[in-house]
């Protein structure tokens, strides 16, 4: 096979795992994957949300997000589902499908590992959701527990 052959069978090969990756309906999170979020939204501005199949609150910060996502089209914004349970699968995705969010970057945590995750994103948070991290173009993370208001949101992805 000669060198050109190889190489766009290289690139095609890149293009498919990269489409793939972008569009995966949700990513376990760790070190790695977390390193890899913060790097692809350097210099931005951006939001992060934390959320569970079993809070209604988490609920209204993603019905937030897509509606504002229908009216803006693309935003800075990662999802990452919090129930470190395998068995929770279909029903986090199919969350995620009714908000029609499956195009953002979504993630959750590995089954058994709810503890390092939590402590791997901010060694000061327990638990309590919804969690919202508003984080700034520097890369500098702003926690905030509870029910973040649209125009909050608004305000920090639609400067």
């Amino acid at each position: 096979m000669s060198y050109l052959t190889k190489f766009s069978l290289h690139l095609l090969l890149l293009f498919f795992y990269c489409s793939q990756y972008a569009h995966a309906s949700s990513i376990a999170l760790d070190k790695e994957q977390f390193d890899k979020i913060k790097q692809l939204n350097q210099g931005k501005q951006w939001l992060m949300l934390l959320w569970s199949v079993d809070c209604p609150p988490c609920f209204k910060e993603l019905a937030i997000i897509q509606k504002l996502k229908s009216q803006h089209g693309d935003l800075a914004v990662v999802i990452i589902n919090t129930d470190a349970d395998d068995e929770i699968t279909k029903e986090r995705v199919s969350i995620i499908e009714k908000f029609e969010l499956d195009k953002l970057s979504n993630f959750h945590f590995t089954d058994g590992e709810g503890d390092r995750s939590r402590f791997l994103i901010d060694s000061t948070w327990y638990g309590e959701l919804p969690r919202s991290y508003f984080v700034e173009s520097n890369g500098r993370f702003h926690g905030k527990s509870g029910l973040v208001k649209e125009s909050m949101i608004i305000q920090w992805l639609l400067p």
